[in-house]
């Protein structure tokens, strides 16, 4: 049984996900955590922080917890529900809100449009984003990773599967950062409130005017018309689904695979010997992709569960409404679950990934997001062979990701 971390522990107030030191390097706080605190109630997010590997896999899949936010103790605090309706509306339409039963008929309804076989037909259109983004490199000259190639990318390559237009792209970016900031709004400065909401707004009604152009246009191999054309017995979406799982796309594909492709080029960088093996064996590149999201996962939180009802965890009671936050990047350096966590090995024997959540709300998008990097980091280092580092990577604030602003490149010669 695990002693309980209470409030009066004071150990609360030492985990600081917002710090600089943390965003570089989450890992020596990550593993105070697990060996002393591994059930901990952390004040300030006013949540249970879990860390070791067995609790966070066995709350993913554990009933007595829910996905859906508006479960959570707090829910009611926050200002969405009385300024942006929309949003609250939305997030009730959302994969993560949905009881079992709705949720396990609009995943078999949508599922096979993200088959690897279904990404796959993909690739070709995430080559030629990644080629024209590369289009503008120039040889010799430093190169902004982050900036002018990682972030360029995920949102064009979500606009080309739901056949968007580009010019939509800063529409995407404004969207999904003003969502992401409304998933803690107690972080939210009190003057930037309304402009979140007014960013959403704008988002939402932009897709669903893009719904609703796709029903009278449809577009033949385009995801988001079979999206709309899904059927299953006579069942289909309506368009309240439709609108939260296309912007669940837009969210949850964007900025992480932003973040996926510049930790995947940074450690390469950091590994001379590593990039070495990948350009002589370009397969590896779909190892160094897993052992990236493992080992350097660019969460600096984790996935939330909320308790539907008083319980315990190890032996710990946990009230009803209280939220969980499943830290991934902790559970995946759990040395009582994985051989020798703290070594990045591309080539370690599989072990069970959570990096994409596990259980009946598995990330759909994971295909996408490891089709991505893939092309995107292997074309840039077989274009780029002799690419070095320059400087240090540079992160900036963001509430849920350690997010890399800056990561300068000496492109050198293209091949």
């Amino acid at each position: 049984m695990l002693e309980q971390q209470s409030h009066a522990a004071g150990r609360s107030a030492d985990f600081k996900p917002f710090s600089s030191e943390y965003t570089r390097d989450p890992y020596p706080a990550l593993e105070r955590l697990r060996e002393s605190a591994p059930l901990l109630y952390w004040d300030e997010g006013r949540c249970w922080l879990v860390s070791r590997y067995a609790m966070v896999v066995q709350l993913l899949r554990d009933p007595r917890f829910t996905t859906d936010r508006q479960a959570w103790e707090f829910a009611s605090a926050n200002p969405a529900h009385t300024q942006c309706p929309e949003f609250v509306a939305m997030n009730k339409n959302g994969l993560f809100s949905l009881d079992q039963a709705a949720h396990t008929r609009v995943r078999k309804l949508v599922s096979p449009s993200f088959t690897p076989r279904a990404t796959e037909r993909l690739r070709p259109a995430v080559q030629a984003i990644v080629d024209e983004v590369l289009s503008t490199a120039e040889a010799g000259e430093t190169f902004d990773v982050a900036r002018d190639f990682a972030d360029k990318i995920p949102v064009r390559v979500i606009g080309a599967m739901l056949g968007i237009p580009v010019s939509y792209q800063d529409k995407f970016h404004h969207f999904a950062d003003a969502v992401i900031q409304q998933l803690l709004p107690m972080l939210i400065p009190p003057g930037s409130i309304e402009a979140n909401f007014a960013a959403i707004r704008e988002g939402i009604a932009m897709i669903g005017e893009i719904i609703d152009d796709r029903r009278k246009n449809p577009i033949e191999g385009d995801i988001l018309t079979s999206l709309i054309q899904a059927e299953e017995l006579g069942d289909r979406l309506n368009k309240d689904e439709l609108m939260a799982l296309v912007s669940g796309l837009i969210v949850g594909g964007s900025e992480t695979t932003v973040h996926l492709i510049g930790f995947m080029v940074l450690n390469l960088l950091r590994r001379p010997a590593l990039m070495e093996q990948v350009k002589e064996n370009p397969e590896l590149m779909k190892g160094v992709l897993e052992e990236v999201l493992r080992f350097d996962n660019f969460g600096k939180l984790g996935i939330t569960r909320y308790a539907k009802e008083d319980t315990e965890v190890e032996g710990v009671p946990i009230k009803k409404g209280q939220m969980m936050v499943l830290l991934l990047n902790s559970a995946m350096r759990d040395a009582s679950a994985i051989d020798m966590p703290d070594a990045f090995d591309p080539s370690r024997e599989s072990v069970t990934s959570i990096a994409f959540g596990n259980g009946a709300h598995f990330c759909l998008g994971a295909n996408l997001a490891r089709l991505e990097g893939q092309v995107a980091v292997g074309t840039l280092v077989a274009r780029y062979p002799e690419m070095q580092l320059e400087g240090e990577a540079v992160f900036g604030p963001h509430p849920l990701i350690r997010k890399l602003d800056s990561l300068k490149v000496r492109l050198g010669p293209p091949r």
